[in-house]
């Protein structure tokens, strides 16, 4: 039997925005689910010193093995599964912790840029492993003892913890992703979240990407920008439920994640040349002319 978990409310008892989990010796397979709504809220990370499971990124699914360290950055919506025996320790970081986290310092730089990356299952040396626990394990205890400056022992032990990070994976050893790829993993979270109305650096930050990579990849591909697809995918979109639905169009709107009626009509105006009344006013009409040149028919 598998346990299905999602990412935890952080408890406002501790730090108001920092938790560390125990993983020991599961009796069975465990999931944490890190949905769209969650993933937003902060960042988690995993340290595995024994086990096996999957890590779910971006729609590709791939094996991970202790011992390893995976670090999902904010909003990358995913999903982790240890199989029984697993053991390690969970990070869970909200943004605010991690915006306040980094200090002005000459790597602070490269750090930001680092947590906002994911570490897919990065492998270490079993005495890295051993280091990353011992440091999610102090992070706890500072918590869970609450002595004077606890707060701020907690927040210095969490800057340790993400230069570690950074050190054992960093941003130089993730693989780039080849141009191919990088197009239909775009495509891919298009079509679960258009409606969204994400910007396109939100696309990037899911896909480990800069910004200016994934337009160069989709332009390439595609001769479009991205946010070109995407409001391509919402316009065919709205023309399906303005030709096949009942729904007016303000409630069309709303379907698609429009803030209101005539926002939604300026777009649609803009990309169709004709306004969404007028358009399904001339749809109706063709279909309608169809069907009496049908029924003439001898």
């Amino acid at each position: 039997m598998i346990q299905h978990l999602t990412a935890s409310t952080l408890n406002p008892g501790l730090t108001q925005d920092v938790e560390v989990v125990e993983i020991a010796g599961l009796l069975s397979a465990v999931e944490w689910d890190f949905p769209a709504a969650k993933a937003m809220r902060g960042a988690n990370g995993f340290v595995l010193a024994a086990g096996r499971g999957t890590l779910r990124l971006n729609a590709v699914v791939t094996a991970i093995e202790a011992p390893c360290v995976i670090w999902l950055p904010s909003g990358v919506v995913s999903r982790v599964r240890l199989d029984a025996g697993a053991r390690g320790m969970m990070l869970a970081v909200s943004n605010a912790a991690l915006g306040r986290v980094v200090p002005a310092s000459s790597i602070a730089g490269q750090l930001r840029e680092a947590i906002e990356r994911p570490l897919p299952g990065i492998r270490l040396d079993a005495g890295a492993a051993r280091g990353a626990i011992r440091d999610l394990e102090d992070i706890r205890r500072e918590a869970l003892d609450e002595l004077p400056g606890m707060r701020e022992a907690v927040m210095g032990r969490l800057w340790l913890t993400l230069i570690g990070f950074w050190r054992l994976g960093g941003v130089a050893t993730q693989p780039q992703a080849s141009p191919r790829l990088l197009v239909q993993g775009f495509v891919q979270l298009v079509e679960l979240h258009a409606r969204e109305h994400w910007p396109v650096a939100d696309y990037a930050r899911v896909m480990g990407v800069s910004t200016d990579r994934l337009t160069t990849a989709i332009r390439r591909a595609t001769g479009q920008s991205p946010l070109g697809l995407v409001h391509r995918r919402l316009l065919e979109d709205a023309e399906s439920l303005l030709e096949r639905s009942s729904l007016q169009v303000r409630e069309i709107a709303d379907a698609l994640g429009f803030r209101d009626a005539g926002y939604f009509s300026r777009f649609f105006s803009r990309l169709k040349g004709i306004s969404p009344g007028r358009y399904r006013k001339r749809i109706h009409s063709l279909n309608a002319n169809r069907t009496q040149s049908y029924a003439a028919w001898p």
